[in-house]
């Protein structure tokens, strides 16, 4: 699989210091998971998950919503040494 990093700036390596989903006080991260694949949010993920939240859908329709919902890609987060240690740059 060929994946693409959203940036328009090239690098070297992955940092994984500069993760934004981390824990400030005890700089550990916000979950175990070593790499999570979901879609990319955007104003119509978000108004689901509003929907959601303030009980107006169940989750059976949520996931139903955002599975068909057209023009949604996905994103792949590496978030640890061993996830990053799998990827191979091209």
């Amino acid at each position: 699989m060929i994946l693409y990093h959203g940036t328009n700036a090239d690098f070297g390596e992955i940092d994984l210091a500069k993760l934004l989903n981390r824990n400030n006080a005890s700089r550990q991260p916000a979950h175990d998971y070593d790499i999570v694949i979901g879609p990319i949010a955007n104003d119509r993920v978000g108004v689901q998950l509003w929907k959601y939240e303030n009980q107006s859908i169940d989750l059976p329709t949520l996931v139903h919503n955002l599975r068909n919902m057209k023009g949604i890609t996905f994103q792949y987060f590496f978030g640890t040494e061993r996830a990053v240690k799998i990827l191979k740059r091209l």
